[in-house]
């Protein structure tokens, strides 16, 4: 039963925001001295103007999370040309997220090896284990998440954007050698790393179905409030290709084949789909050369925004306001109801939920507005 009640008191997330931030407010405070006794090698081993020599970032986090941080990750890599940037992180970032040359090294076990030491941390999502590591390592800056939002609060202050906090948390980086700079004025341009293999699978794909135009739809997300009704789909997959001659290709995990099946048969044309299980990787060209992608608020929906492709994002309890991409080419598309933001997992208009009040014709004309 102590047991117990200790695991969940460990995974208890708004716990670790708490501790984080307090942590993060005292950080300073206890590295005054380290920094006092450091000044004079710190000024031999950089001199003005110079930033720190190895940064680690730390967002322990699913795809769309992943995505938002990317800003962030190319203003660290243009203002700190000379440093080494790593990044702790799920496996499953390290297969997509390597082409693009903004990491140096990926740590996605327990925690980096205990010679690892870094000038500085950036906790855009982390968790107990990667508070420890920074509380063991004590490097000379830190700064998280949980602080920022903390604080905010305390002074009665709205949310910020999650791109936003990400330029937050990395401020102190951002000035060392090239002053200021807009990175988020151009999102599609985040993602410009070259992958042969990948693309040489979506050349393929293309040409053995002799695929037109094309449509990318993601009809699946991890929560069941998050999706739209599949007759939804259905009626819109029919007036884009009826009325823009599209090609419609389904993308998703294989757990999503069921609704896109169920989805196809409500078709009296052909679809595709591109969804047999590949990795992330793959899905970057796909989307890239798409003319359009609609999808739930869901990783592939950032991913796709953020290649550069027109994108109509669904949004039903999120709040687009924080969590949208901010491209110019792409549009969120919700209806708000009073019990927005919810906890996304019951909802009080079961019958006809808030995703749901997203009608067809909203969507089409988002794609006009677009074309």
């Amino acid at each position: 039963m102590v047991y117990a009640q200790i695991c969940s008191i460990v995974r208890n997330e708004r716990l670790y925001f708490v501790v984080s931030a307090l942590v993060g407010g005292l950080w300073g405070f206890g590295a005054l001295w380290c920094r006092f006794q450091a000044l004079l090698r710190w000024n031999k081993m950089r001199p003005h103007g110079e930033g720190p020599q190895r940064i680690l970032v730390i967002r322990m986090d699913e795809l769309g999370d992943m995505v938002t941080t990317l800003p962030m990750l190319l203003a660290i890599r243009y203002e700190n040309p000379r440093a080494v940037v790593d990044l702790w992180c799920k496996p499953i970032h390290k297969d997509w997220l390597a082409p693009q040359g903004l990491v140096n090294t990926f740590w996605t076990g327990d925690c980096p090896t205990g010679k690892e030491r870094y000038d500085w941390v950036l906790e855009c999502r982390g968790n107990w284990q990667t508070l420890g590591y920074a509380l063991r390592t004590w490097p000379q800056g830190r700064r998280d998440r949980g602080s920022i939002r903390l604080w905010r609060r305390l002074r009665g202050q709205v949310q910020l954007h999650e791109w936003d906090i990400n330029m937050k948390i990395a401020a102190p980086l951002l000035n060392w050698t090239n002053g200021h700079r807009d990175y988020q004025k151009d999102y599609g341009s985040l993602l410009h790393g070259e992958d042969p293999i990948a693309a040489a699978d979506i050349n393929l794909f293309k040409q053995r179905l002799d695929l037109g135009p094309y449509v990318v739809f993601h009809a699946g997300a991890r929560k069941l409030l998050r999706r739209w009704s599949l007759q939804s789909w259905a009626d819109l997959a029919r007036r884009l290709h009826f009325d823009f001659h599209f090609d419609i290709v389904f993308v998703g995990t294989p757990e999503e084949r069921p609704d896109v099946e169920c989805i196809q048969g409500k078709l009296d044309f052909e679809t595709f789909t591109y969804m047999e299980g590949r990795s992330i990787r793959y899905l970057l060209p796909l989307l890239a050369q798409a003319s359009l992608m609609i999808g739930n608020e869901s990783g592939p929906m950032h991913l796709a925004s953020a290649t550069g492709c027109p994108v109509v994002g669904l949004f039903g309890p999120g709040e687009p306001e924080i969590f949208s991409p901010k491209a110019s080419n792409f549009r969120a598309l919700h209806v708000k109801l009073p019990c927005n933001p919810c906890g996304q997992i019951r909802c009080v208009h079961p019958d006809n939920p808030c995703i749901n009040r997203i009608a067809v014709d909203e969507v089409m004309n988002a794609v006009h507005d677009l074309f």
